[in-house]
């Protein structure tokens, strides 16, 4: 391993296996927190009656996802190059 990668994992290439599992780990963690935010602002809305935490639910629901869509798009695009690398 480079000893710059110890230092800063981060800093690896996406196309690293570990970047990969890296990358999986923040799409499922942004999957159940898009889901858990969702449920909320819905719980808010209709039987608490609470519309403002509503709102302010909803907009971490889609900041959530924008932010999962793009862990997963990072992803993809690291596992085509990873496969095509490979040919």
């Amino acid at each position: 391993m480079d000893p710059a990668l110890a230092r800063n994992p981060a800093a690896a290439p996406d196309t690293s296996p570990e970047k990969q599992s890296e990358l999986k780990l923040n799409v499922g963690i942004g999957i159940i927190g898009t889901i858990l935010s969702l449920f909320s602002a819905i719980i808010f809305f209709t039987p608490v009656d609470e519309p403002i935490l509503s709102i302010i639910f909803l907009v971490v629901t889609i900041v959530s996802a924008a932010v999962t869509f793009r862990f997963y798009g990072r992803l993809k695009k690291a596992r085509a190059n990873s496969s095509g690398a490979g040919h």
